[in-house]
């Protein structure tokens, strides 16, 4: 990714942390929007709040990779959400790879 994002920006006396993001799905801000998210920053993890779209349909996968992308610009390291299916729910945690630390290699010797 070329464009980071800062979570957090210091003016004057203030300093002001992204904590909660709306995002809408439409190509021009402006326009009717098709869909809507709602994700909530919380340390180096974003929770995917809710999602909406007019077709009832689910989050696709190029949908969840544009949030993926905009997640990692952010510094974040995972995303993490709710989904029911056939009225099971489950939680999910993705890791964003870009910025996870390397795990050091360990060799075993004799």
């Amino acid at each position: 990714m070329t464009k980071k994002i800062s979570r957090i920006c210091q003016m004057d006396d203030w300093i002001f942390e992204v904590k909660m993001v709306r995002a809408l799905k439409v190509r021009k801000h402006g326009e009717p929007y098709s869909a809507v998210a709602n994700l909530t920053a919380n340390g180096e993890q974003v929770y995917i709040d809710s999602h909406l779209s007019i077709s009832n349909e689910e989050l696709s996968k190029e949908d969840f990779m544009t949030i993926y992308r905009f997640c990692e610009s952010m510094g974040m390291k995972n995303i993490s959400y709710d989904r029911i299916k056939n009225g099971v729910k489950s939680a999910k945690v993705v890791d964003i790879l870009e910025n996870q630390q390397p795990k050091p290699s360990i060799r075993l010797v004799k």
